[in-house]
């Protein structure tokens, strides 16, 4: 897919320095446009956009658990899939 931008808004992307934030006004959803270059890059091995495996979501789960209390969270969390 592919969306042409107006004359204003190709040059407030040209004038950014970085990634431009666009809202759907719809949703209130942002997102981020970025250069097809900057993008090429992420793709390219820099930016990894695969789902989380369980090891990582149990040990993101466990460091959240932590921060609530003194408890060891990550003995309940061994046994995630």
């Amino acid at each position: 897919m592919s969306i042409l931008l107006t004359d204003e808004q190709a040059q407030a992307v040209a004038d950014a320095a970085d990634a431009v934030v666009v809202t759907d006004p719809r949703t209130n959803q942002a997102y981020r446009l970025v250069r097809e270059d900057v993008f090429q890059r992420m793709q390219a091995g820099h930016y990894d956009d695969s789902p989380w495996s369980a090891a990582e979501t149990g040990l993101l789960a466990g460091q959240a658990f932590g921060r609530l209390d003194d408890t060891d969270y990550g003995e309940y969390l061994r046994d995630t899939p």
